[in-house]
């Protein structure tokens, strides 16, 4: 097995998010993110493990995509001031996992599940836009190159707005007209590249947020 470019982007990143334990309190979404790169990781290795040996293998990202969801709604709550919009992102996480679980069980892992994802891309909107919301609400002036949640918050939002449209023709393709075959393939010729740029950016937009917790020396939410 070989590893990919993108293996390596995940393992770069995994290994920056530990620098969150450099600077203490430590606050429980950032303890956790070191845990779910990791777990990122090791998924897309077992899938392009599994994939050219023709094993079925989306219980993969369909089971994993409902908990990357919950992680995002977890950590936007976990940076959101109001109780009130806490406690609503708490039970709305609640009802979209039980959702997305009764989903793919309707049906199945045969194919990739479009509904659980886009679903989930638009709460996740949704949530972050508010965060900013309440964010420049905030009467007190703040530095936000400084703020480690309006980073990783950042780059929750463009890692789902980027992806979404991907995976949206991917799973819809076969509803696409004969015009947009030829962009359909382009696409497909460079799927790899594409997630790449993001994962790049993204992870860039992640790593900013980790090392200002150290620049800081102190813990800033």
């Amino acid at each position: 097995m070989k590893f990919s470019t993108g293996d390596f982007i995940q393992l770069s990143i995994f290994l920056i998010s530990l620098s969150v334990f450099a600077q203490k309190p430590v606050p429980l979404y950032l303890r956790l993110f070191p845990l779910y790169l990791f777990l990122l990781m090791m998924e897309d290795l077992v899938i392009e493990y599994t994939s050219p040996l023709g094993i079925h293998n989306n219980i993969i990202p369909n089971t994993g995509g409902i908990a990357e969801f919950a992680f995002y709604f977890f950590v936007i709550r976990s940076v959101i001031v109001n109780t009130n919009v806490k406690k609503r992102i708490y039970y709305v996480t609640l009802a979209f996992a039980v959702f997305a679980v009764i989903n793919l069980l309707i049906h199945g892992n045969e194919l990739f599940n479009p509904i659980n994802f886009t679903v989930g891309t638009v709460i996740t909107v949704v949530f972050c836009i508010y965060y900013f919301f309440e964010l420049f609400q905030k009467t007190e002036a703040q530095s936000l190159s400084r703020l480690t949640s309006f980073w990783l918050v950042s780059g929750i939002l463009f890692n789902v707005v980027l992806i979404f449209p991907i995976f949206a023709l991917i799973s819809f393709m076969d509803n696409i007209s004969k015009a947009n075959r030829k962009t359909t393939r382009i696409v497909f010729d460079h799927i790899e590249t594409i997630f790449n740029m993001i994962s790049v950016l993204t992870y860039i937009l992640y790593s900013t947020g980790f090392i200002v917790r150290i620049r800081t020396g102190k813990s800033i939410r």
